[in-house]
């Protein structure tokens, strides 16, 4: 480490010279001088070099005599004393009085530099805890505000996903957004019913398919953009009236993510600062993304529950059980009970035999499995399959989901893992867990008892599976953020430990 301050005193203009003008700044030292111990004395008092380098024989104040002042003020800035041959003795009480090291003059630059290095050594040291202390106390707080997020956006999830309107959902999600992104407007556009164009529903008014509201053409807006592509979209402007938004509306910055649920974009949730010169940040794309992935599946289950209400009344339990199982398992960040949540409402709500939750390694490109039941789990957790073997690593590599009611004559059947468990398989349904368009997994349902599997189990499987991706996904960023807190605190008891010893 180079760079600290260093002050020559020594009445010898020339090694003054020497020292503060070629050899010192050739190693990347910042230099002050002066020509008696006074006038040092007054520099050390007021600028708090690093270090001093005092010649002893000084006049009228000698070096000693200024590290004894210096002791006696108790300015704790290293010394190391210049001295000539025939001089040790002195350098012996100048040790006393809390000298660092000494040099012999003539001496050489190597001499100089290695000097120099002793007497910085503790307070290098001593600078370097301080930043790694500071650093270490910034990732706790950063650490926290981040497990804070994380614990709000959960609340908000279950908030929103226990709601059965259309219309309470939007609101609700409208004033998440504003919250968590610090925006002044928020609204969420969602496609007619020609798929043209995008009408708006903001916190002032409703969603009205039916409506003449102001409305964004896909082909030609920045929501319109995002709805096609199924990627976010970040500006800013901050000079003159700022972005062009719609027609006679503009914002100097604004922030829109996509409602997507299976791979599907439903809507777009927009952000803007009409007024504010601040631009949105890379976390409140995170964070907004985030939300949006809650709404798009609060938004599909209300969808789902009114159509239902209103067509088929004798389905309302089954969509009250869907609504409850999304609701339970993601009201938890715990990965094991989020997966045992799972496994259990699913037995509730499914006349099956078995079923099982499997994960993606993304490194190796396995799936093992989190969880089952009506299966050997010993056996069944030893198996580990390539991403293309058996129908779960089909629908894993494709994203599609399968079944069947005669799994002998699908050609992806995996025979083998039957004959490790015991268990005899003769109907399946298998669909992927897809979080932001990515599979990370599948849900794997054996032996329908009363029937065949069908559309109507394979359109609620779905549902349950997006819900369940989420779930786990969020359990699992959980997992990391408190495995890398719990490493933080480990490291700042390892330095608090070293400064009391």
């Amino acid at each position: 480490m180079s760079g600290e301050f260093i002050l020559v005193i020594d009445d010898s203009r020339e090694i003054v010279k020497h020292l503060t003008e070629t050899v010192l700044p050739s190693f990347g030292y910042h230099t002050m001088h002066a020509y008696d111990g006074k006038s040092g004395l007054e520099i050390v008092r007021e600028k708090e070099p690093d270090l001093v380098m005092l010649d002893f024989n000084l006049p009228q104040m000698t070096g000693l005599d200024v590290l004894q002042q210096m002791a006696q003020e108790s300015l704790k800035t290293p010394v190391v004393l210049m001295t000539g041959y025939g001089s040790e003795l002195s350098a012996i009480e100048a040790f006393r009085l809390g000298a660092k090291d000494y040099l012999i003059k003539p001496f050489t630059v190597d001499e100089i530099v290695e000097t120099i290095d002793r007497a910085l050594v503790e307070t290098r040291l001593l600078h370097d805890k301080a930043e790694l202390a500071e650093e270490i106390r910034r990732l706790k707080v950063e650490m926290s505000r981040q497990n804070n997020e994380m614990r709000t956006l959960s609340n908000i999830g279950k908030a929103i996903t226990s709601l059965l309107s259309v219309d309470e959902v939007l609101q609700r999600v409208l004033e998440a957004a504003t919250y968590l992104t610090n925006a002044e407007e928020s609204t969420i556009w969602l496609p007619d019913n020609d798929g043209k164009y995008l009408r708006p529903y903001d916190r002032q008014t409703s969603y009205r398919p039916n409506a003449q509201p102001t409305v964004l053409p896909l082909a030609d807006s920045p929501a319109g953009e995002v709805m096609q592509s199924g990627r976010p979209l970040r500006q800013s402007s901050m000079s003159g009236p700022g972005l062009k938004v719609k027609g006679g509306y503009y914002a100097h910055a604004v922030l829109y993510v996509p409602l997507q649920l299976r791979g599907i974009t439903l809507g777009v949730l927009g952000v803007s600062n009409r007024s504010a010169y601040r631009a949105f940040s890379k976390q409140d794309e995170f964070l907004l993304s985030f939300l949006a992935d809650y709404a798009a599946i609060a938004l599909e289950n209300a969808r789902v529950f009114q159509a239902a209400d209103q067509a088929l009344t004798a389905r309302l339990e089954e969509l009250n059980m869907l609504i409850h199982i999304t609701q339970t398992i993601t009201s938890s960040l715990d990965l094991q009970e989020v997966i045992y949540l799972t496994i259990k409402q699913v037995h509730d709500s499914w006349h099956i035999e078995a079923s099982s939750l499997w994960l993606l390694d993304e490194a190796s490109q396995k799936l093992r499995v989190l969880t089952n039941v009506g299966t050997a789990v010993e056996a069944l957790s030893k198996i580990e399959l390539d991403i293309n073997q058996g129908i779960v690593g089909h629908v894993v590599s494709t994203g599609k989901p399968i079944y069947t009611n005669d799994v002998t004559s699908n050609q992806h059947h995996y025979q083998k893992a039957d004959k490790k468990t015991g268990f005899d398989t003769r109907t399946l349904l298998c669909v992927p867990l897809i979080f932001r368009g990515k599979v990370v997994g599948a849900m794997q349902l054996l032996n329908k008892i009363d029937g065949d599997f069908d559309e109507v189990d394979l359109e609620r499987a779905r549902a349950i599976a997006a819900a369940i991706a989420i779930a786990v996904s969020n359990a699992l960023m959980f997992d990391e953020a408190e495995s890398r807190k719990q490493q933080l605190e480990s490291a700042l008891h390892q330095l608090d430990s070293a400064k009391l010893s």
